[in-house]
């Protein structure tokens, strides 16, 4: 029988069978950015892409979710899209609406997800930012086809009584 050991994980030995990237640190490496200026989330977007079908790819992002006032003021959709969201090493929360014409606050719901639980959005579900539950920060994947925060992505910042809080 034939031995081999395992080699360290490096992008050059690696290259030629794929791509990988730390995702619990990726504020300590990426240059991150985020599609909401009021939010305490770090965000990096398209950190990796993964080609399912030959043609768009997803992509993998991570948010760096921090404790915060649960206050919900920005509001997005993709049209088109679903959106995958694992919360990889903390519990979070986030907030939902159906879809619809406009952004309406009055209709979204919250959720506790889980360490560990893959969560489906589907196209056109109002939603936003999440927030930890219990926890001082969570790495969060988000599972988006890649560029979808410039092809099909719709948003609003919300303002006084629009604003909803989430009781934790």
């Amino acid at each position: 029988m034939r031995e081999i050991t395992p080699k360290p994980l490096c992008h050059e030995a690696f290259r030629r069978y794929g791509d990988f990237q730390d995702l619990l640190h990726v504020k300590e490496v990426e240059e991150s950015r985020s599609a909401n200026p009021a939010s305490t989330n770090c965000f990096a977007p398209d950190l990796l892409t993964l080609n399912l079908d030959g043609r768009t790819p997803a992509s993998v992002s991570v948010a760096s979710v921090t404790e915060c006032d649960p206050v919900v003021n920005f509001l997005e959709y993709h049209q088109y899209t679903s959106e995958g969201i694992l919360p990889l090493d903390g519990d979070i929360v986030i907030y939902v609406a159906p879809s619809g014409r406009s952004f309406d606050s009055t209709k979204l719901e919250a959720f506790r997800v889980p360490k560990g639980t893959f969560v489906t959005l589907k196209p056109g579900t109002v939603h936003g930012r999440q927030f930890t539950d219990g926890c001082k920060e969570a790495n969060v994947l988000i599972v988006l086809p890649t560029r979808t925060y410039g092809n099909d992505f719709q948003a609003t910042l919300l303002e006084g009584d629009d604003c909803v809080k989430i009781l934790l």
